[in-house]
């Protein structure tokens, strides 16, 4: 008995590291729904943050066109393992998605930029618009099994100067 307790104190004091778990690997696939946005002040703080649920219209004309007016829960995009589609405008009498952005033949490529075994790294894409080319970058803070969360790199509201605001969007698995 008395040999057992220090061996006993040893495995037990011994075996006291931490590990950090792996994330798992990106599955960044199907069809979403925006059903959540969360706008954050991270500069000055001049206006309060704000979060918008279903029903609620997002509109800041400073960002990008879709991007500048969402409609929480109408507003979808489709990942693939390459390409991305956004801004769903209907379906066909066939069923096939019809995309504002992203179809043949100005498909939009994304990249993951630094994904490694614990950080799901940024998702980066280049499209063009009304206005010209637009490169979007978000950090992939979740990528879940039915969800998949993305936020920002920042946009300031008022254009070059002043607040610097940061979007949080949850987005929901509704398709293949």
């Amino acid at each position: 008995m008395k040999k057992i307790i220090p061996i006993f104190i040893l495995l037990f004091f011994g075996s006291c590291e931490r590990y950090a778990l792996p994330i798992s690997d990106l599955t960044l696939s199907g069809k979403y729904k925006l059903t959540l946005l969360d706008v954050t002040s991270v500069d000055q703080n001049i206006t309060p943050d704000s979060l918008y649920r279903t029903g609620s219209v997002y509109i800041n004309r400073n960002l990008p066109k879709p991007f500048d007016s969402l409609v929480i829960n109408r507003f979808y995009i489709h990942l693939d393992y390459s390409t991305l589609r956004m801004n769903l405008l209907g379906v066909t009498p066939f069923g096939s998605d019809v995309w504002e952005f992203g179809n043949s033949p100005n498909f939009i490529y994304y990249r993951v930029l630094n994904n490694n075994t614990y950080n799901h790294g940024y998702l980066q894409f280049d499209y063009e618009n009304q206005t010209g080319s637009k490169t979007l970058t978000f950090h992939i803070e979740e990528d879940g099994i039915e969800s998949l969360q993305l936020q920002s790199t920042g946009s300031w509201a008022r254009g070059k100067f002043g607040e610097k605001q940061v979007l949080t969007f949850v987005w929901t698995r509704v398709g293949p």
